[in-house]
């Protein structure tokens, strides 16, 4: 088969580019550590580190995510700890002021004491994150959280809404709670029914709660313990209008049991003396310390204002009760998220390890094999283009 020049100089031409492209690839690969340099050295591949650098980008923003919120849950958790300590205080000066011995005076400094532990309280439900962010209203952030009203009442000001900050692909956390879930919406009572002695009562009777000790039989209902005489009573069911126990004897401090619910009365009771016992509503932190504050000041100077005012401080130290209860719960689910978050950056980690071992297998060029195959190529090359000068001057025209 007769060769022509022109073929033969074309075909030169393709081999010397192809060894000065693959000679060129290598060096690229050597250079940069990458034997994927361009989605055309391996479309496939290229697609494949394409989406993995998109999830290792997602996942390093997981973790910012993820700082974030546990910045906001430490300092959520930090500032119920202190609320739950000032509320402590408050506690321990409510017993104090329960102490028979005390003058009106001794009181009044006690509420004075507790008025600065609520300004606390206060100031802590108002606290800001590093962004000027108040961080008990919700998503009103700009909001102050909580303002004292004209009346004295601690009023909140925030929404009901939480933010979730997601920290993986298929994770959220919520970032903390309202205000109105930390310090407002909290059981009054023992947290099932609340206790009250009637505005009209003129004997020393006080209620003591005990709970409920047969659920199966509870209802929500408002009942009213009316005495008949000072030694009998009756149990009336107001939301029914019926009388559910009539014409009970009565004994100093012994149990009376109804609607699953045990409670007892001491004291002396007089004829037309009412004892109500209703379902626990909602009742603010702030609310419960200033009805403490309220009971210290006022007087006890009858026997029948004596037993309100202990009646009074016990059903306050039931109250405070729920609201040491509501803050350690916060605390504790504080405490679980955070603790999630912890375990949530060891897995993005673990997943970027993963992901960043496989890129690098797809990716990254073996330079010992580059090294090799760059020789190679360059070797071809040079002897390629050494024997092109040869065959070139084997041309008929040389010997004319």
């Amino acid at each position: 088969m007769r060769i022509s020049d022109i073929q033969r100089f074309d075909q030169a031409l393709s081999g010397f580019t192809q060894l000065q492209a693959n000679t060129a690839k290598f060096q690229t690969q050597i250079s940069s550590g990458k034997k994927i340099n361009s989605p055309a050295d391996d479309p496939v591949a290229a697609a494949q580190v394409l989406l993995i650098s998109e999830r290792v980008a997602a996942s390093t923003q997981y973790d910012r995510n993820a700082g974030l919120a546990d910045l906001h849950l430490s300092q959520q958790e930090s500032a119920v700890a202190s609320a739950n300590d000032a509320l402590q205080r408050i506690r321990e000066l409510t017993i104090r002021g329960r102490t028979s011995t005390l003058t009106a005076a001794d009181r009044h400094f006690i509420a004075t004491e507790m008025r600065q532990r609520l300004d606390e309280m206060t100031s802590l439900a108002n606290s800001r994150n590093s962004a000027g962010e108040f961080i008990f209203a919700g998503s009103l952030v700009d909001t102050q959280a909580f303002t004292v009203d004209a009346a004295g009442s601690t009023v909140y000001n925030g929404d009901q809404t939480t933010r979730d900050i997601r920290i993986s692909e298929f994770r959220s956390i919520t970032e903390g709670f309202t205000g109105s879930e930390a310090f407002m919406s909290i059981r009054n009572g023992n947290g099932t029914y609340v206790t009250d002695l009637a505005a009209t009562n003129t004997g020393s009777g006080q209620m003591v709660p005990a709970g409920v000790v047969d659920k199966s039989l509870y209802e929500a209902h408002d009942f009213r313990i009316s005495f008949t005489s000072p030694t009998s009573f009756d149990v009336i069911d107001d939301s029914l209008g019926a009388t559910v126990l009539a014409a009970q004897p009565y004994s100093d401090g012994a149990a009376i049991t109804f609607n699953g619910i045990q409670l007892s009365i001491t004291g002396t009771p007089n004829t037309g003396d009412e004892f109500l016992i209703g379902p626990s509503q909602h009742q603010s932190a702030f609310e419960t310390v200033n009805r403490v504050i309220a009971t210290l000041e006022s007087p006890s100077a009858t026997a029948t204002d004596g037993a309100r005012f202990h009646n009074d401080l016990d059903r306050a130290l039931g109250d405070i009760d729920q609201t040491l209860d509501r803050f350690r719960e916060v605390q504790a689910v504080i405490g679980a998220r955070r603790n999630t978050v912890e375990s949530q950056l060891v897995a993005n980690e673990d997943l970027r390890l993963q992901l960043t071992t496989i890129r690098s297998k797809l990716e990254d060029a073996d330079l010992v094999e580059a090294v090799s195959l760059l020789a190679r190529d360059s070797n071809a090359l040079q002897a390629a283009q050494a024997a092109f000068v040869r065959v070139q001057g084997l041309s008929l025209f040389n010997f004319l």
